[in-house]
């Protein structure tokens, strides 16, 4: 797989070495030497502007398809001076050398920015992925881009979400915790498309604000429509096919004059996405041994809707009042052809043929009420409600020769949540916040097995069954962040929740109940060793809490020799994280040694009491260490390559006790992501984007290497008549699961394999509408919010 994408990068090359004929290039600097990204460049003949162009990430730019003549050169960027220049352009390449710019002290206020910005951004406690840079993931969901973007694994059976295999993932949207899991938040996702996306926020270590639950961190997924100023909006529409046709359209609009604000958006995506499920199974341990291989060619279609308004009202000078209605519909409707064969040691073969049919359904409608004031310019009160509710609707059946199995599944899940925030700025150097959250859920869960044998319908009350969970989380924390001088800053914090769940059965016997309450401390220290050169030091402490979806009994079935089931069992893991992060111009590098007790691992397979089936399900691993080197490295191959590359290492060490029996291994595992991005023309971009990851620890069991190749073309369209984007994704189908696990205590030998749907090409089209100046009468708020999220 590597060679060929090597190839057809190296096929390409030359298409991009035409890029460099007929330019003006040069690069900006500030006194320090320091290079200037996003600055305005603009070629002026007579004070009427001819053409411009953004600096890149090195502050570098080209001028490409200018006629010879007399010009001035034009350098605008915030916190510097103007820069002027006059220049006779005669054809050929003309190189402008270093410009440099002196710094300046301005106020922001309706600031309009249009320019290119890096894929990656690392700020000082999170990491910012430009979703509208990557061409690639146009037309696709935020699922899929998350997958291949921000080093997020996602795991299709369960809905699970973990960063560089580091945990689960806590997921928010424009600041708000999802607060579901499992394919409730993988249906949340789906429906989201990449075009109402402005950019991903990557919290490695979140700060004591945000709530404990995800030791693998918390991505916050940015809309186009928060914060925006005047009126406007967005349209994009998408087709596409791979091995099923794809259709999609979104759209977006805002409102914000004067003192009241709306804004909103609506999507509607199809895609029929064919995929193959395999499991080789061995039973050693019967007294006669068998071999099973099932294949299940599964032909799912999703079909999801997307909507949600928002109104933001400033009732008095220093009171912000806002409300938001949101919700979606996401169906998932499979039809599978199963094909088993049975072979025991006596060399006897039997063949089963299965249908299956599955619909996984779920519905959500949310509402959010919040209140603002600013008691004066060193103290803020912020009062937020949230109401979320659910409903999943998953019925399935199977028909085995003149066999009829049915499983109706029925699951409403309710959140009510509060939150109190304080913030108050001592002095420039001094800031401090403390908070109150009260959250209260409850789902009911309910299971109904039955059979048909033609001759009559029998309940499978072993399999059959009613839960109902009621969870309440009290959480009081308290932040404060400190600068010292001009090159030390501390931030800390302490979170304490209080939690008390409780599972309760069909005849309101209890289940599991667990009442616990953790502290949670977070530290980081920030030293500024140069202009350039930064080091910090990092603590945190987090918690896993077991899923809705792992908790509650379920049973699906691949083939009669296995299936996979809700373990209600499972404990919270408790996560200790130590980092040094040291980064240096755009660079960064971290080093992070990870501690967790009763870690969760999703489906791992067991064998049945009787020796005849394969159970899967979430089991607690006793402990597990990680330590995880990584690198970012973007740069500028030349004015018209720009280059973003992440690696990542990281070494696992696992013990445990399962089914009786000792584990302890250790494996390392390295990723490497990349995208390549090349300015064609002006209004032309092409970008060559991939991973790559090795093998790696999935509990007892072996996750198998996996990558992926993708390539985009983006087109301006001249007179703002809107951007065309053509992707190809997963173009080697290596994008595949392969998960391993062969013990001889306990007798365990299986092989599950996934292909997911590959060669996938998406055309989209996305047109703009009206202003989109950032909110002038927020950026206060705005910057008080950067600052909570470096606590």
């Amino acid at each position: 797989m590597r060679k060929k994408v090597w190839l057809v990068f190296l096929c390409c090359c030359p298409l991009f070495a035409i890029a460099q004929s007929n330019t003006i290039n040069g690069q900006v600097k500030d006194s320090l030497n320091t290079q200037i990204p996003l600055a305005h460049i603009m070629i002026l003949q007579e004070d009427i502007f001819v053409i411009g162009a953004i600096t890149n990430s090195v502050g570098s730019f080209v001028i490409e398809s200018l006629k010879n003549g007399s010009y001035s050169l034009k350098i605008a960027a915030i916190g510097y001076q103007d820069f002027t220049k006059k220049f006779t352009y005669t054809g050929g390449n003309l190189d402008l050398g270093v410009l440099q710019l002196q710094t300046e002290s301005i106020a922001l206020d309706g600031v309009e920015l249009v320019g290119r910005k890096n894929l990656y951004e690392k700020r000082a406690n999170s990491l910012i992925i430009n979703v509208e840079q990557q061409i690639s993931g146009a037309g696709r969901s935020v699922l899929e881009l998350l997958a291949s973007t921000a080093g997020v694994s996602i795991n299709q059976q369960n809905g699970t979400l973990s960063l560089n295999g580091r945990g689960q993932l806590a997921i928010m949207v424009n600041g708000k915790l999802s607060r579901v899991d499992g394919q409730a938040l993988l249906s949340l996702l789906k429906s989201m498309p990449t075009s109402e996306i402005k950019h991903f926020e990557v919290f490695n270590n979140p700060p004591a604000k945000y709530e404990s639950n995800g030791s693998g961190g918390m991505i916050n997924i940015t809309t186009k429509s928060n914060n925006i100023n005047g009126k406007g909006g967005n349209l994009s529409l998408t087709s596409g096919y791979g091995k099923g046709e794809k259709t999609g359209l979104a759209a977006s609009f805002h409102s914000q004059q004067g003192e009241i604000g709306w804004y909103g958006s609506y999507s509607f995506n199809r895609d029929y996405s064919p995929e193959v499920w395999g499991l080789q199974s061995e039973f050693t341990d019967l007294e006669i041994p068998k071999k099973v291989n099932t294949r299940s060619f599964r032909k799912p279609i999703t079909v999801s809707q997307n909507y949600s308004f928002g109104l933001d009202f400033e009732a008095l000078e220093n009171t912000d009042i806002g409300a938001t209605l949101s919700g979606y519909s996401s169906k998932w409707d499979m039809i599978a052809f199963d094909n088993v064969s049975n072979t025991n040691s006596l060399d006897e073969m039997e063949l089963l043929d299965i249908k299956t049919n599955e619909i996984n359904h779920w519905n959500h409608v949310g509402g959010n009420f919040r209140i603002q004031q600013s008691l004066d310019n060193n103290h803020k009160l912020a009062l937020d409600y949230n109401y979320l509710y659910y409903h999943d609707n998953n019925p399935s059946s199977y028909v085995i020769e003149s066999d009829f199995v049915e499983i109706k599944k029925k699951t409403p899940i309710t959140f009510n949540v509060f939150s109190l925030d304080y913030n108050w700025t001592l002095s420039e150097n001094v800031d401090l916040e403390f908070g109150a959250k009260n959250s209260t859920s409850q789902f009911k869960n309910t299971v109904e097995v039955s059979s048909d044998n033609g001759l009559q319908v029998i309940i499978d009350d072993e399999l059959s069954s009613t839960t109902q969970m009621d969870e309440k989380v009290n959480a009081f924390y308290a932040s404060f962040q400190f600068q010292f001088g001009e090159k030390t800053s501390l931030a800390t914090g302490l979170r304490f929740e209080h939690t008390r769940n409780e599972l309760i059965g069909e005849e309101n016997e209890d289940i599991v109940q667990r009442t616990y309450g953790n502290l949670f401390p977070t530290l980081s220290i920030t030293q500024k060793i140069t202009d350039l050169h930064l080091l910090k030091l990092n603590y945190g402490k987090r918690i896993n809490r077991p899923s809705f979806n792992n908790l509650a009994p379920f049973v699906l079935f691949l083939g009669p020799d296995a299936l996979y089931s809700g373990n209600s069992n499972l404990q919270p893991a408790l996560v200790h994280k130590i980092g040094l992060e040291w980064g240096w111009a755009a660079k960064y590098m971290a080093l992070e040694y990870i501690i967790e007790e009763d870690a969760i691992v999703e489906f791992q397979p067991r064998l049945s009491e009787n020796g005849q089936q394969y159970v899967f399900k979430a089991e607690n691993m006793d402990k597990r260490n990680i330590l995880s080197l990584s690198v970012r490295i973007p740069f500028g191959i030349t004015p018209w390559w720009q280059s973003e590359t992440n690696l990542n290492y990281q070494h696992e060490t696992l013990q445990t006790q399962f089914q009786n029996s000792a584990f302890k291994r250790s494996k390392g595992t390295y990723k490497i992501t990349s995208s390549q991005q090349f300015s064609i023309s002006p209004n032309t971009r092409l970008e060559l984007s991939g991973y790559y990851q090795s093998s790696s620890l999935f509990g007892i069991s072996d996750f198998g290497a996996r990558g992926s190749f993708n390539l985009g073309i983006q087109h301006k369209l001249r007179k703002n008549y809107g951007t065309l984007n053509l992707s190809f994704n997963n173009v080697f189908a290596s994008d595949n699961w392969k998960i391993k696990t062969n013990h001889s205590n306990p007798n365990i030998n299986t092989l599950e394999t996934y292909f997911p749907e590959s060669r996938i090409m998406v055309l989209s089209y996305v047109k703009s509408f009206g202003t989109n100046k950032k909110k002038s009468k927020h950026v206060s708020n705005s910057a008080n919010a950067e600052k909570n999220r470096i606590k």
